[in-house]
Protein backbone atom coordinates (compact mmCIF):
# COMPACT_ATOMS: atom_id res chain seq x y z
CA UNK A 1 0.00 0.00 0.00
CA UNK A 2 0.84 3.62 -0.27
CA UNK A 3 0.25 6.43 1.32
CA UNK A 4 -0.19 10.27 -0.09
CA UNK A 5 -0.46 12.31 2.44
CA UNK A 6 -2.66 15.71 2.12
CA UNK A 7 -2.32 19.05 3.95
CA UNK A 8 -3.51 22.24 4.49
CA UNK A 9 -2.46 25.46 5.72
CA UNK A 10 -4.95 26.44 8.65
CA UNK A 11 -5.33 30.09 7.66
CA UNK A 12 -6.58 28.42 4.55
CA UNK A 13 -9.21 26.56 6.00
CA UNK A 14 -10.07 28.96 8.06
CA UNK A 15 -10.75 31.76 5.58
CA UNK A 16 -12.90 29.51 3.63
CA UNK A 17 -15.07 28.76 6.80
CA UNK A 18 -13.51 25.40 7.90
CA UNK A 19 -11.84 24.66 10.59
CA UNK A 20 -8.09 23.34 11.21
CA UNK A 21 -7.09 20.78 13.31
CA UNK A 22 -10.81 19.43 13.93
CA UNK A 23 -10.71 15.80 12.56
CA UNK A 24 -13.85 13.98 10.61
CA UNK A 25 -16.70 15.78 12.68
CA UNK A 26 -16.34 19.73 11.11
CA UNK A 27 -14.27 18.31 7.79
CA UNK A 28 -16.18 19.80 4.58
CA UNK A 29 -16.02 17.96 1.40
CA UNK A 30 -15.75 20.82 -0.47
CA UNK A 31 -12.68 21.97 1.26
CA UNK A 32 -11.23 19.37 -0.22
CA UNK A 33 -9.44 21.43 -3.04
CA UNK A 34 -7.44 23.97 -0.17
CA UNK A 35 -5.52 20.36 0.49
CA UNK A 36 -2.12 19.55 -1.18
CA UNK A 37 -0.21 16.29 -1.40
CA UNK A 38 2.70 16.71 0.38
CA UNK A 39 4.44 13.53 0.49
CA UNK A 40 4.04 9.88 -0.49
CA UNK A 41 4.70 6.92 2.20
CA UNK A 42 6.13 3.54 0.26
CA UNK A 43 4.34 0.61 2.65
CA UNK A 44 6.47 -1.89 0.68
CA UNK A 45 10.04 -3.55 2.37
CA UNK A 46 12.57 -1.00 2.22
CA UNK A 47 15.66 -3.61 3.28
CA UNK A 48 15.16 -2.57 6.89
CA UNK A 49 15.28 -4.87 9.65
CA UNK A 50 15.40 -4.81 13.40
CA UNK A 51 15.68 -8.73 14.57
CA UNK A 52 11.82 -9.83 13.84
CA UNK A 53 10.58 -6.80 12.40
CA UNK A 54 11.02 -5.65 8.66
CA UNK A 55 9.73 -2.14 9.13
CA UNK A 56 7.53 -2.90 6.02
CA UNK A 57 4.39 -0.06 6.73
CA UNK A 58 1.23 -2.18 6.72
CA UNK A 59 -1.75 0.46 8.29
CA UNK A 60 -2.10 4.36 9.41
CA UNK A 61 -1.01 3.80 12.63
CA UNK A 62 2.55 3.16 11.20
CA UNK A 63 2.38 6.10 8.57
CA UNK A 64 1.51 8.15 11.73
CA UNK A 65 4.16 6.70 13.68
CA UNK A 66 7.22 7.52 10.97
CA UNK A 67 5.28 10.92 10.20
CA UNK A 68 5.54 11.96 13.71
CA UNK A 69 9.56 10.86 14.30
CA UNK A 70 9.35 7.95 16.12
CA UNK A 71 11.64 6.10 14.65
CA UNK A 72 14.19 9.39 14.55
CA UNK A 73 17.36 8.68 16.34
CA UNK A 74 18.63 11.29 18.54
CA UNK A 75 22.13 10.53 19.06
CA UNK A 76 22.95 9.92 15.09
CA UNK A 77 20.48 12.93 14.35
CA UNK A 78 18.74 10.59 11.31
CA UNK A 79 15.63 8.95 10.40
CA UNK A 80 16.33 6.05 8.67
CA UNK A 81 12.96 4.98 8.51
CA UNK A 82 11.43 8.26 7.11
CA UNK A 83 14.32 8.33 4.78
CA UNK A 84 13.40 4.82 3.68
CA UNK A 85 9.40 5.12 3.47
CA UNK A 86 8.91 8.85 2.46
CA UNK A 87 9.54 10.63 -0.54
CA UNK A 88 7.58 13.28 -2.67
CA UNK A 89 7.98 16.03 -0.33
CA UNK A 90 9.48 19.89 -1.39
CA UNK A 91 12.30 21.39 0.73
CA UNK A 92 12.01 25.00 1.81
CA UNK A 93 14.50 27.37 2.54
CA UNK A 94 14.62 30.65 4.69
CA UNK A 95 16.80 33.16 5.57
CA UNK A 96 15.48 33.68 9.30
CA UNK A 97 16.41 38.04 10.45
CA UNK A 98 19.69 36.80 12.00
CA UNK A 99 20.95 35.67 8.51
CA UNK A 100 21.14 31.91 9.41
CA UNK A 101 19.79 30.25 6.23
CA UNK A 102 17.78 27.10 7.14
CA UNK A 103 15.92 24.53 5.28
CA UNK A 104 13.45 21.85 6.02
CA UNK A 105 10.73 19.96 4.36
CA UNK A 106 7.79 21.89 3.57
CA UNK A 107 5.13 19.99 5.42
CA UNK A 108 4.26 19.52 8.90
CA UNK A 109 3.98 16.18 11.26
CA UNK A 110 0.73 14.32 10.59
CA UNK A 111 -1.85 15.93 12.57
CA UNK A 112 -5.42 16.19 13.50
CA UNK A 113 -7.12 17.02 10.09
CA UNK A 114 -4.65 15.65 7.64
CA UNK A 115 -5.75 13.01 4.77
CA UNK A 116 -4.20 10.07 4.53
CA UNK A 117 -4.97 8.55 0.83
CA UNK A 118 -4.44 4.94 0.82
CA UNK A 119 -3.49 3.90 -2.63
CA UNK A 120 -3.68 0.08 -4.03
CA UNK A 121 0.29 -1.34 -4.77
CA UNK A 122 0.57 -4.54 -5.97
CA UNK A 123 4.41 -5.54 -5.85
CA UNK A 124 6.89 -3.29 -7.55
CA UNK A 125 4.54 -3.38 -10.36
CA UNK A 126 2.85 -0.27 -11.52
CA UNK A 127 -0.63 -0.36 -11.54
CA UNK A 128 -2.84 1.41 -14.15
CA UNK A 129 -4.68 4.85 -12.65
CA UNK A 130 -8.00 3.50 -12.91
CA UNK A 131 -7.09 0.39 -10.79
CA UNK A 132 -5.28 3.07 -8.21
CA UNK A 133 -8.88 5.34 -8.71
CA UNK A 134 -10.84 2.27 -7.99
CA UNK A 135 -9.51 0.65 -4.84
CA UNK A 136 -7.58 4.47 -3.02
CA UNK A 137 -9.66 4.89 0.26
CA UNK A 138 -9.12 8.36 1.73
CA UNK A 139 -8.89 8.80 5.80
CA UNK A 140 -8.85 11.81 8.15
CA UNK A 141 -6.70 11.91 11.05
CA UNK A 142 -9.35 12.39 14.08
CA UNK A 143 -8.42 13.53 17.86
CA UNK A 144 -7.77 9.41 18.18
CA UNK A 145 -7.99 7.08 15.25
CA UNK A 146 -8.97 8.01 11.75
CA UNK A 147 -12.30 8.11 9.68
CA UNK A 148 -12.62 7.24 6.52
CA UNK A 149 -13.87 10.14 4.07
CA UNK A 150 -14.17 8.14 0.65
CA UNK A 151 -17.75 8.18 0.34
CA UNK A 152 -18.28 12.10 1.36
CA UNK A 153 -15.32 12.77 -0.91
CA UNK A 154 -16.90 10.94 -3.94
CA UNK A 155 -20.28 12.08 -3.98
CA UNK A 156 -18.09 15.86 -4.15
CA UNK A 157 -16.25 13.61 -7.33
CA UNK A 158 -13.09 15.86 -6.01
CA UNK A 159 -11.24 12.71 -4.68
CA UNK A 160 -10.84 11.14 -8.73
CA UNK A 161 -10.01 14.63 -9.32
CA UNK A 162 -7.11 14.66 -6.89
CA UNK A 163 -5.63 11.35 -7.68
CA UNK A 164 -5.79 12.30 -11.47
CA UNK A 165 -4.00 15.12 -10.89
CA UNK A 166 -1.67 13.95 -8.11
Amino acid sequence: MQYDIYQAKSEALEEAGGRAFAGAKYFKPELFGLYRKVCEVDGRYCGLSDGDRDYTVTNKDEVFAILNGSYYDEDKEEDVVFDSHVSGYKMKTVTRKDGEVITYRDMHSLSVGDIIAEVPQIGYETMTEEGQKAGTTYHIVDGFGFTDITDRLQEMDLASVRLANA
